[in-house]
């Protein structure tokens, strides 16, 4: 049923935690109390942050793995450049919420 225009499943999550995120943008990119914060906007945070590690852990790696310029690589080469990005997910995914906790917001 996701299946939607062909794309796999976790890029029509991403684009649809992506709608939901930019309607209620206020809501969970507002700086919040954290012992104010309602659960339904806790949940919605929760999974803004869910979809973007599922995406960027998982999805992007996979794709990266699966272009012309890496596909052609040997295998040790593949498996650096899977680790490469999957760890620049992984940085990037630390260091936002380390910001987003220091001010406030999730």
């Amino acid at each position: 049923m996701l299946a939607l225009l062909g794309l796999p499943n976790i890029v029509l999550a991403a684009a649809v935690t992506a709608v939901v995120a930019v309607v209620f943008h206020r809501q969970v990119f507002g700086a919040c109390e954290r012992t104010e914060t309602s659960w339904s906007i806790a949940w919605l945070k929760a999974a803004v942050i869910l979809v973007f590690i599922t995406f960027a852990g998982v999805y992007l790696p996979s794709w990266a793995m699966q272009t012309s310029m890496v596909s052609d690589l040997g295998r040790e080469a593949q498996d650096l450049a899977g680790s490469v990005v999957w760890g620049a997910a992984i940085v990037v995914t630390i260091g936002g919420l380390a910001y987003l906790h220091r001010h406030k917001r999730v």
